[in-house]
């Protein structure tokens, strides 16, 4: 390399630019220009990690808490809001530590390889606003597979597009008009959002597809007598309905591919305790790390706002920082009842074996 340095200069001396002649020679531009100044190539990566209540730690115990954090089966965090996890227990670390830690300990996700093709167009869809709670639910209808039954149940949940929590749901054989009107009576009724809203006041919207549960006359009579507003997506078009179709994504990925049901009564026991880690205990980055119920809490005490990002995009933030160790919900112990109410199989299930139909 040095050689080639030597050839540039002469060229250059000669009077050709210095582009010509590194393209001659077959080296960059900044090879050539390049000076070293003795001083060591990079810094290397620390060892110890600060912890504002023990002091310096070894690496090898924040990579002990990292897998404490992603351990529980609900738990799928990514760097990011691990690292605001342990910021929660008094780490002072940036996510590229962290992810440099989960990366050498193989604790980041597998890359997931999408295929987009070229001359597909995209629906530009409408994100509902950040209003308040519960101004916007999105209902949808998810199939699950019963193996013992070998057959589908229809699972039904109403999610808050503002907080994420998903507090109303149920799972059957069949999905009828009548079973979705008692459980909107049901998610008008829920303690959650009686604290958080006054109905007499709050117009509330249900956004849904154009199912035949959805379009039929005696749900629209039953929403107009409780003063609910129904509002449908366009066509084929999941993507206005993205929040929920998000959640049935993570419900596939967390529950439906992990379980083998033996029967209904089986499904829905383990979708108990799944919706409950949603609400109380699993936290989310778009809701600043924290689950729904206490994020809805934060919300309440006025320390959480809502801004625009460079894209225009609402988001949340803090007006000021919520007080240390602040509760997320049941450990996972408390959660799980160790082995007690651990559902999961330990085995990787065959692919005749996972359901059917996502």
């Amino acid at each position: 390399m040095g050689e080639k340095r030597e050839i540039v200069c002469q060229y250059v001396f000669n009077g050709l630019t210095v582009s010509v002649a590194t393209s001659i020679a077959g080296i960059k531009r900044s090879t050539y220009y390049y000076r070293p100044n003795g001083r060591c190539k990079g810094k290397q990566p620390s060892v110890h990690t600060y912890n504002c209540f023990m002091g310096h730690v070894n690496n090898d115990m924040v990579v002990k808490e990292i897998i404490d954090l992603i351990t529980p089966e609900y738990n799928d965090y990514g760097y990011q809001t691990v690292t605001a996890l342990l910021k929660q227990q008094g780490y002072v670390i940036n996510h590229k530590k962290v992810r440099r830690l989960m990366r050498d300990n193989n604790l980041l996700h597998p890359k997931v390889v999408k295929y987009i093709p070229s001359d597909k167009t995209f629906i530009k869809f409408t994100v509902p606003p950040l209003e308040g709670p519960f101004r916007t639910i999105e209902a949808d209808i998810k199939y699950v597979y019963i193996h013992g039954a070998r057959r589908n149940a229809f699972l039904i949940s109403f999610l808050c597009t503002f907080c994420r929590g998903n507090f109303v749901w149920d799972m059957d054989y069949t999905m009828h008009s009548v079973q979705i009107i008692r459980l909107i009576k049901v998610l008008m009724g829920h303690p959650i959002i009686r604290e958080y809203i006054d109905i007499r006041r709050v117009i509330i919207k249900i956004r849904t597809d154009n199912g035949p549960q959805f379009i039929a006359k005696i749900l629209a009579e039953a929403l107009r007598s409780l003063g609910i507003a129904h509002e449908f997506i366009e066509p084929g078009t999941p993507q206005q309905n993205g929040h929920i179709e998000s959640f049935h994504s993570t419900v596939t990925r967390l529950v439906c591919n992990r379980n083998i049901f033996d029967d209904l009564n089986h499904a829905k026991e383990i979708f108990s305790y799944f919706f409950f880690a949603y609400n109380n205990v699993r936290a989310m980055k778009v809701l600043l790390h924290y689950p729904p119920v206490t994020f809805l809490k934060l919300w309440k005490s006025g320390v959480v706002g809502i801004k625009e990002d460079k894209r225009g995009r609402e988001i949340f933030f803090f007006r000021e920082k919520p007080a240390p160790k602040l509760g997320t919900g049941p450990s996972a112990e408390v959660l799980l009842g160790i082995d007690k109410f651990n559902t999961f199989e330990n085995r990787v299930l065959t692919t005749k074996e996972i359901s059917p139909v996502l």
